[in-house]
């Protein structure tokens, strides 16, 4: 029996004008010239990567597949389609589509060409579809040999958006949550990033985005100034605002955004009352 989706061992009937006929003794199916490796003989068994080619028909590669039915494993984004999602390499002879069913809503968030991202595969009628793991899946796979200390930078791309933060995965397909509090800026699927972990608990890892605390102050006061230029220079957030308003409006925690202003209230770049928080002009 065949298994599309998966590496087969099959047997060489044939070559024919467009490849080589192979089969499992009941099925044949075409493994055509450009899937193939080299030059094979009538009756050689080979392993081949089974997938439906762009017209829903059985078709073979000898080139190693990225990612099978059983295996998730990490491809690059090839292609973006508004409205329909975007195409990935497994490294057969056809690019898979993940759904936009299965990427943020809305599509600034959506991976880039070249983006990587960890995906598994499955059959949707005559043709193979993937999907992005989510944090249960990599958990599952994560390698335990795999082991990051506290304090350390490990690379990681970005895995999943959420409101409470962002989901980052690394090549040893260890998982990485940081908080949105530790954000500062949009991120989309598949971005890379190095990541400092804080935390370690259950074979997971939490970690943050933030530079040093004596850089991070210039970053955030820098942050708070062109908000302000943004707004004609006067704004309603003051020290005294929610945690929630000053992380909807700053992507920073209440206690380094009153940091990062008091910093500016020294310097005299910004005056403060009961309501508002105003940018002085030179």
């Amino acid at each position: 029996m065949i298994n599309v989706g998966e590496i087969n061992r099959l047997k060489v009937v044939r070559k024919s004008d467009l490849g080589y006929m192979i089969t499992d003794g009941s099925t044949d199916i075409l493994l055509h010239f450009r899937e193939a490796n080299r030059e094979l003989e009538d009756e050689e068994e080979v392993d081949v990567f089974v997938y439906y080619d762009k017209k829903g028909r059985i078709t073979a590669s000898m080139n190693e597949p990225f990612v099978t039915l059983s295996k998730p494993g990490f491809v690059k984004v090839v292609e973006t389609i508004g409205d329909t999602g975007v195409f990935v390499n497994i490294n057969s002879g056809k690019d898979i589509l993940i759904s936009k069913d299965y990427l943020p809503y809305n599509e600034s968030k959506w991976p880039e060409i070249n983006d990587e991202l960890l995906v598994s595969i499955k059959l949707k009628k005559d043709t193979i579809v993937a999907k992005p793991l989510n944090r249960f899946e990599i958990l599952e796979l994560t390698d335990k040999d795999a082991r990051y200390a506290k304090d350390e930078q490990v690379n990681a791309t970005v895995c999943r958006i959420s409101e409470a933060g962002i989901s980052f995965v690394t090549k040893e397909k260890a998982h990485i949550f940081v908080p949105q509090a530790q954000l500062r800026k949009e991120y989309r699927l598949g971005q890379p990033e190095t990541i400092k972990i804080t935390a370690i608990k259950d074979n997971e890892y939490y970690g943050t985005l933030n530079e040093q605390k004596e850089k991070l102050i210039d970053s955030d006061a820098q942050i708070i100034i062109d908000y302000l230029n943004k707004h004609s220079g006067k704004i309603k957030i003051t020290a005294k605002s929610s945690s929630e308003e000053i992380l909807k409006e700053f992507k920073m925690s209440r206690k380094a955004f009153k940091r990062a202003l008091g910093n500016l209230y020294k310097e005299r770049i910004v005056e403060i009352d009961e309501e508002y928080t105003y940018l002085i002009k030179k």
